[in-house]
């Protein structure tokens, strides 16, 4: 399995404009962004904030990226490279009888979590560094900044939110390839359900949270967290993000299995 995993990050070392835009860009995007707001108003103001910032609990709401709609596009584009590589390729028949075929889709999976990982830990990292820069920037220095450690739970808790939600879009693209041996057919399904649900929100208002989809349990898991209001709902969202990722990785799992692979 090792050797698996070693062999499929070194594949997607191999290709850097994947693993950029596919990982990095989104959480590298959200923070440039931030830092255009604030810049815009500490041009307009003379000073980016007001009062002090809480380190941990700003990095925590930067989490929140994973359920950026545009930002799944780039998600699914990632996950769906790694997984329809071997496809592209036919080098599956390669290596398949070298291995076991749940090992080898196992490896694949795990390097998709490695690297939206790594993503999310950009996004922490890069907002606190942005809070510690504007903070040196208003003359405040560390004084401008809260080091509240209460916080540290609230951002492994949303690291694990956010995680798992962009673990349920890896497990979704990663099936629909499989099923449909296309890049393009899995990546827009994938965007389209982020940008539906959205739309949809926007017509049927509170309506629409009962509705059991992915961007929908992920969002009230972290209201949840922030706001500490409504435990029943946090629990029933950790739920349905559960049940879609068990759900998908079974059917991905089980069609791989018998999946004709002896021309791929």
């Amino acid at each position: 399995m090792r050797a698996l995993f070693s062999a499929e990050m070194l594949k997607l070392a191999r290709q850097p404009g994947v693993l950029f835009f596919g990982f990095f860009a989104v959480p590298m995007l959200a923070i440039l962004f931030k830092l255009i707001l604030q810049g815009l108003v500490l041009v307009r103001t003379g000073r980016s904030t007001e009062g002090s910032v809480d380190l941990f609990l700003s990095a925590a709401r930067a989490l929140s990226v994973s359920g950026n709609s545009l930002g799944h596009l780039f998600y699914a584009l990632g996950v769906a490279s790694i997984f329809f590589l071997e496809y592209r390729y036919s080098t599956w028949r390669l290596i398949v009888p070298r291995s076991a075929r749940s090992e080898l889709l196992a490896a694949k999976f795990l390097v998709c979590l490695v690297c939206l990982s790594a993503g999310l830990v950009v996004a922490v990292l890069g907002d606190m560094g942005l809070n510690l820069a504007l903070a040196l920037v208003n003359g405040q220095g560390l004084a401008g900044l809260r080091i509240d450690l209460g916080s540290v739970p609230l951002v492994v808790a949303a690291f694990a939110a956010a995680l798992l939600e962009l673990s349920v879009l890896a497990a979704l693209v990663a099936t629909i390839v499989i099923i449909c041996r296309s890049l393009v057919a899995a990546v827009l399904p994938a965007f389209l359900l982020a940008i539906g649900a959205s739309i949809l929100q926007l017509y049927l208002g509170r309506d629409a949270d009962g509705l059991p989809l992915p961007s929908y349990a992920a969002q009230s898991v972290r209201d949840w967290l922030f706001s500490a209001g409504g435990s029943a709902a946090g629990l029933e969202g950790l739920l349905v993000l559960l049940a879609w990722l068990v759900g998908l990785l079974t059917l991905g799992s089980i069609w791989f299995a018998r999946q004709q692979l002896a021309t791929e």
